[in-house]
């Protein structure tokens, strides 16, 4: 039985729908002692794991006791922010039966959600370096990822991705959209942009990336659309180049080291320092003698609070950690931090950041809405069904331009030998075009 669900999950094409999109149908063949839930969705702005629970969460205990049998897990857990008491109560209101599973109340603080640090919230066990949590017995799985396991082992794709529309538009609202919709056409459904100096994040305001909303459409793992205007601090930051942020920090750093104070990584025991590799730039361009010696690069998490919080002087270690990582790949280094002694920094449950505090750093807190969960009935004249949505290998087209497909069909399918997701049809149409990266789909 196990051997099929997996399957079933396969065919669907199921990936992390809250972070790197890492196929499901790999994670759930492990066998570990703990299963948590991770519902935490730490990034300011975005609400839609939140509401699936309140609204759906029969559905996604379904997946939750499929993917805790699969795994074999002992304890089954799902962590989610005490903040968000309507969820909370419905979940301890559900009847338990057989099927046991408990409830870990988390402070509202960032990256809570980021698996490493919430499996030592959790269990007290700490990932190792440049590892997962796999190796200290646990998986993690998001909210919205049960839910289409849920849905998977009832024969459905994965062709329907819940995003949160935010920020500077008419109604924010979260809505269940057709994957492939045109991102322009979220906003516009959703009131437009107000304004005329506004840039468009995919996903967080901590760790989205900037996407060109006449462009970009949904992703499996697009979990928030969010228009900031163009002179806020998060726009600001991201469109600032690496020689820039070099020569910032050559100038201006202040050796205070709160970067490394407050790193999640580092509070976790991990060996990563920002504020050796930040004072270290007093020089400017680094060597490749340099870079070699900072190869504790691969330890960052990415979260961003070294950029767009701690900082006084609005440097950004993260953003240097990422050019050394690719200058580490372009002289063939390899990560060579994997300690699993590790001991949790004394002072890390006083450096915990708030919430509240980073909304009201990023000037993002006038933005607050609850997002509801609304219908979305416009009519898509196309969809862009983008080849790579997964960790892993690029799919691989199965159909000719011109074939005519149903709503899940199959369109993608994963390389021969490698790790991916296959990919369907989120409606009915016809493919007008494969291109290297997308395949365009023309309603008929």
């Amino acid at each position: 039985m196990a051997a099929k669900e997996i399957d079933m999950i396969k065919e669907a094409g199921v990936v992390g729908a809250g972070g790197a999109g890492f196929p499901t149908h790999i994670k759930l063949g492990a066998d570990v002692d703990t299963l948590i839930i991770n519902a935490a969705e730490c990034e300011p702005l975005i609400n839609v794991d939140r509401q699936i629970l309140e609204f759906d969460f029969n559905r996604v205990h379904k997946g939750m006791r499929a993917a805790s049998g699969l795994v074999g897990a002992k304890r089954t857990i799902i962590a989610i922010k005490k903040k968000n008491k309507k969820a909370i109560d419905m979940i301890e209101a559900f009847p338990q039966g057989e099927f046991k599973f408990e409830i870990f109340k988390l402070e509202d603080f960032y990256p809570a959600g980021d698996e490493q640090v919430l499996v030592n919230e959790v269990t007290s066990k700490i990932v190792p370096e440049g590892g997962i949590p796999l190796q200290v017995g646990v998986v993690v799985i998001n909210v919205e990822t049960l839910l289409n396991v849920a849905n998977a082992l009832e024969g459905e794709k994965v062709i329907n991705k819940y995003v949160t529309v935010n920020g500077e538009v008419g109604r924010p609202m979260t809505l269940l959209v057709p994957v492939g919709t045109p991102v322009k056409k979220l906003i516009d459904y959703c009131g437009g942009i107000k304004g005329e100096e506004n840039a468009v994040v995919d996903g967080g305001p901590m760790m989205g990336k900037l996407i060109d909303p006449a462009d970009y459409a949904v992703k499996k793992t697009t979990k928030s659309i969010i228009v900031l205007p163009e002179d806020s601090i998060v726009i600001e930051n991201r469109k600032r180049g690496i020689s820039a942020d070099l020569k910032r920090a050559q100038a201006i750093c202040l050796s205070c080291r709160m970067c490394t104070d407050l790193c999640p990584r580092y509070l976790l025991g991990h060996d990563i320092f920002p504020d050796e590799l930040m004072k270290k730039l007093y020089r400017g361009k680094l060597s490749d003698e340099d870079i070699k010696n900072f190869d504790f690069a691969y330890l960052c998490c990415d979260c961003g609070l070294c950029e767009l919080y701690s900082c006084i002087m609005d440097l950004s270690a993260r953003s240097v950690f990422n050019y050394i990582k690719d200058e580490l790949a372009r002289l063939g280094i390899k990560n060579p931090h994997t300690r699993s002694e590790l001991k949790v920094n004394e002072f890390r449950q006083f450096r915990k950041v708030p919430v509240s505090r980073l909304k009201k750093r990023l000037e993002i807190d006038k933005y607050d809405s609850q997002t509801p969960i609304s219908e979305f009935n416009a009519e898509l004249e196309s969809i862009k069904i983008y080849l790579s949505q997964h960790i892993g290998a690029p799919c691989v087209p199965v159909l000719p331009e011109g074939a005519e497909v149903k709503r899940g069909d199959l369109v993608a399918d994963i390389p021969e030998g490698k790790l991916g997701a296959r990919i369907h049809s989120s409606i009915d149409g016809r493919i007008s075009r494969i291109e290297p990266d997308h395949i365009v789909i023309k309603k008929i």
